[in-house]
């Protein structure tokens, strides 16, 4: 008799992610940690092999259940290999289950692709976290200790989306739009194009203080009058919306370390709401600020699993099931021109933070997907595309330096790689 393996649910946002995954768009997301030296291969494996004792969920593998995906622990085993293939390349197959992670490294550089199935962006980071301190730990012989993230095991494989999901809430309705869609070739082979800038965090805050915004509503600014700049005039009919996830353990207490982010967005239609600087900030500032609130996100959370937990979608097989997710998929698709990522700040123990120079994240992605992540003063900001087209990042770009700050931009797209804005 065969051993009995241990099994788990996918958490609510993860279920979409199984059935919606194609060569286009892998839904599979990158964190980079460089450092200030060459990667020894041998130590980030010793390094991987105790991070994964702590986040035991990073050894399961995805398999169909007769309703819904499920985990299943495996016993595959751990690798850390030499980057060698595309960005984001995919990782789950129907097929073929495997793990859902892959470790890589070039030159200073640690690169941790995941599924999303398997976890979000702040789950990711937990994870990439510890594995870097282990593997700092032994290279340098650090004797202190990650403390700012010590949850337990169950907490970090805690699905929050279930303990959070009030089923007496009335169930919100979201208003839909068609958004305005960036078109144009694309690269072959479904790669995606990356463009990584690198400016001071220290100066980009203060000059969003400056105009009353966040650093997020500064930057999704910018970025919306980057999109009009590039818009024909017949195509300013349709709004530009902005997708922008939210990590919910910001407003619901939660050390999970899977999927628990919801989604606002921000539409801005310029033959009505303006284009100016400040008429754009207002209108971001205005959709940040009454959007992000414990009630509306508790509305989202009621949104997200009402469905999943209705009797009569709980008993509907899972091939079943496959076409509408699918369906679901495409429309949601339609309804945001770029999404918009902010990590936030990146911390380590000083002893080796010393040893850093920065992190970043990227995605794969059907459309344009702008991400930020900050450690110390290098904010690090990256745009992920399909496209051939690099306009877009370049006037992004562009409306920084012209206020005075100073933007470091290294892309797959340019032949020598690095230009100075």
């Amino acid at each position: 008799m065969g051993k009995h393996r241990r099994w788990s649910r996918l958490d609510n946002a993860a279920k979409i992610f199984p059935t919606t995954s194609t060569n286009k768009d892998t839904k599979v997301f990158r964190f980079v940690c460089e450092l200030t030296e060459q990667i020894d291969s041998s130590i980030l494996t010793h390094a991987l092999e105790r991070t994964v004792l702590e986040f035991p969920l990073y050894r399961s593998v995805l398999k169909k259940g007769l309703f819904w995906h499920y985990f299943e622990e495996s016993s595959l085993p751990l690798t850390v290999s030499e980057e060698a293939e595309p960005v984001c390349s995919p990782i789950y197959n129907a097929d073929k289950p495997g793990l859902l992670f892959r470790v890589l490294y070039y030159k200073q550089r640690i690169n941790f692709e995941v599924f999303h199935a398997l976890a979000d962006g702040t789950g990711v980071l937990q994870f990439l976290r510890t594995m870097v301190f282990y593997y700092l730990s032994e290279k340098y012989e650090i004797q202190s200790q990650l403390t700012d993230y010590d949850a337990a095991q169950d907490q970090k494989s805690q699905d929050a989306f279930y303990q959070y999901y009030d089923k007496t809430e009335t169930v919100p309705k979201i208003k839909r739009v068609r958004a305005y869609r960036m078109g144009g070739e694309r690269l072959p082979d479904h790669r995606i194009g990356v463009t990584e800038g690198f400016l001071s965090a220290k100066a980009v805050l203060a000059k969003a203080h400056e105009l009353d915004a966040t650093l997020s509503e500064f930057l999704v600014t910018l970025l919306l009058l980057s999109i009009e700049e590039g818009m024909a005039v017949r195509e300013k009919n349709h709004p530009v919306v902005i997708t922008v996830p939210v990590n919910l353990r910001r407003f619901f207490p939660a050390q999970t370390a899977r999927n628990f982010f919801g989604v606002i967005q921000v539409v801005h239609h310029f033959g009505k709401n303006g284009k100016t600087i400040e008429e754009v900030l207002s209108n971001v500032r205005q959709s940040f600020r009454s959007q992000l609130t414990k009630e509306n996100l508790s509305g989202i959370i009621s949104h997200y699993s009402a469905l999943e937990n209705n009797f009569l979608v709980k008993t509907i097989p899972l091939q079943a099931k496959i076409p509408v997710l699918r369906i679901s998929g495409l429309r949601a698709d339609r309804e945001d021109t770029v999404a918009f990522s902010n990590i936030g700040q990146v911390s380590m123990p000083p002893e080796a933070a010393k040893h850093i120079r920065l992190f970043d994240m990227f995605l794969s992605t059907k459309r344009p997907q702008i991400c930020l992540c900050t450690f110390g003063d290098m904010l690090a900001i990256s745009v992920s595309s399909p496209l051939t087209d690099t306009g877009l990042q370049r006037r992004f770009f562009r409306h920084l330096t012209a206020m005075d700050i100073g933007v470091q931009v290294v892309s797959n797209l340019e032949q020598n790689g690095e230009e100075e804005l």
